[in-house]
């Protein structure tokens, strides 16, 4: 018992990862690491959205919205949050007002009618 258990000791030290084995990339390179307030710029014209990622069950989405820029009130059949990633903005949940700013998160509850307006410009993510 002795022997077998040193064995697949040293079994385990020789061992290489299999991803090495295989000659395949780290399954998180380098090229994967986003700055996130980097990754979308403002526009004049209107708020900015671009999807970042999609789950089997989830999107992430990236959002800019210059110093009074507006998400107009809707609806959404899911439960969702949006993570602040720069400036200030209130988010209007269902007719009471909060105030958000970079580094803060906020729930917003499926079927509730939510808004946004952007009091500096702002960068959010949404996941839902």
């Amino acid at each position: 018992m002795r022997r077998l258990l040193m064995i697949c000791l040293a079994g385990l030290l020789l061992a290489k990862p299999a991803l090495v084995l295989a000659g395949e990339k780290n399954p998180v390179a380098r090229e994967d690491v986003v700055n996130l307030t980097q990754a979308i710029q403002y526009s004049d014209q209107s708020f900015v959205k671009k999807p970042i990622f999609k789950g089997e069950n989830y999107v992430i989405i990236l959002f800019a919205f210059q110093k009074g820029q507006q998400l107009e009130a809707h609806t959404i059949p899911i439960d969702a949050f949006v993570q602040v990633l720069e400036g200030t903005a209130i988010v209007d949940i269902d007719g009471k007002e909060y105030e958000v700013a970079a580094g803060e998160k906020i729930s917003l509850p499926k079927n509730l009618s939510h808004a946004l307006t952007a009091k500096e410009n702002f960068k959010m993510l949404l996941v839902k």
